[in-house]
Order: structure tokens, then sequence, then C-alpha cells
């Protein structure tokens, strides 16, 4: 499995590289992912009992591969039923996950337990199914226009307020579609092998 290893820390250098090179008004490149690739590592820690991410320096995100721990403000996580965890840079990643578990955790949809991420105000635990988020604000996260997860309705409100905002949804609204409306992005890397 060595070489499994090697290829793995070979792509990850690729992409931060690509990551570092781009201007912010260029998208991240996508790592494409087929079923014949090796599983995404786990994260070293998984969440605690009221659901706070215990994200290591060691953990990446499944998707694009950044350190989670320099995006703590965005980070958000998924929990399989088998226990293992898995951490993200941000709320695109882990919806993207959610969405395609099959490509981006090599899980099926009936191993996922629950998804968590970040009240965007207060920094507690939420689970994800009863956020509401809000895309096309002025928030920038790690991968570039933010999808700000919330608490309420008021919430929605006040952060619209201070931040505006062009749509919201709820993570179980999200499909393929929906994904590409909100984005303008696919939800699927541009070369996922059959």
């Amino acid at each position: 499995m060595r070489t499994a290893s090697s290829i793995r820390t070979i792509l990850s250098l690729l992409f931060v590289l690509a990551a570092c090179s781009r201007t912010p008004d260029t998208p991240p490149a996508v790592v494409p992912v087929s079923s014949s690739a090796t599983s995404p590592s786990a994260a070293k820690q998984g969440l605690d009992d009221r659901g706070h991410l215990r994200i290591s320096t060691e953990d990446r995100c499944p998707v694009c591969a950044m350190p989670v721990s320099e995006h703590a403000k965005f980070a958000s996580a998924v929990e399989l039923r088998d226990g293992r965890t898995f951490y993200f840079c941000g709320t695109g990643c882990m919806i993207r996950s959610w969405m395609h578990p099959d490509i981006y955790l090599h899980a099926g949809r009936a191993d996922l337990r629950r998804a968590v991420t970040r009240d965007y105000f207060a920094g507690e635990p939420l689970d994800a199914s009863e956020a509401v988020f809000i895309a096309g604000s002025d928030v920038v996260g790690p991968m570039g226009p933010a999808l700000v997860p919330l608490r309420t309705e008021e919430d929605v409100r006040t952060f619209t307020d201070r931040h505006g905002g062009k749509t919201t949804f709820r993570l179980a609204d999200m499909d393929d579609a929906r994904w590409e409306a909100v984005t303008g992005k696919k939800a699927l890397p541009v070369e996922v092998a059959p």
C-alpha cells in the first residue's frame, strides 16, 4: 500500500500547489475521483457527544484536500453509522459529500448518520439537517462564496440585513439541479469514472 500512499501524497501536494497559485476569481481545481481510488482518510477524532468537531492538524477535506484546521470557522462534518467521521473545509464540500457519499466518501447513502456544521453567528455545532443555508451573500469561505449555515429564520433576516443573500435552502432540498442553480457549479467532479 506504500504506492497508494505515495500517490495520495503527490495528488494532495499538486492540489495544494494549484489552490495556492489561483487568483481569488479563479475557481479551485477539482481532483477527479473514481470508484477505484483509495478511500479518503477519516478524521483522527470523531465528533464529541454534543456534536463539537474535534479537528486535528492532520485532517484533510475529502473533497478538496485542504487542511480543515485552517478553516475552522466554516468547518463541517459527516459522521457515518460505523463511527467514521470526515471533516470538511466548508459547508459546500460537506453538502456535496452528503449528496454523493459514494463519490466523495466511498460510502453508501444508508451509511450516513448525520451532518454537522457550525452556526455562523454562535459558532456552535448545528445539525445540518436543521440549518437554513443562505447563498449569494458577501461572505467568502475557503472555496469562494460561502453557503452560510444559520439556526433560525430570524437569523436569516439578521444575516441578510448585514451581508445580503440571494437564496436559502435546507440540506434535504439539495440535489444536483438545485446545487447548480445555487452555486453555478456541478456537484460532481468533472471526470468521475463509472
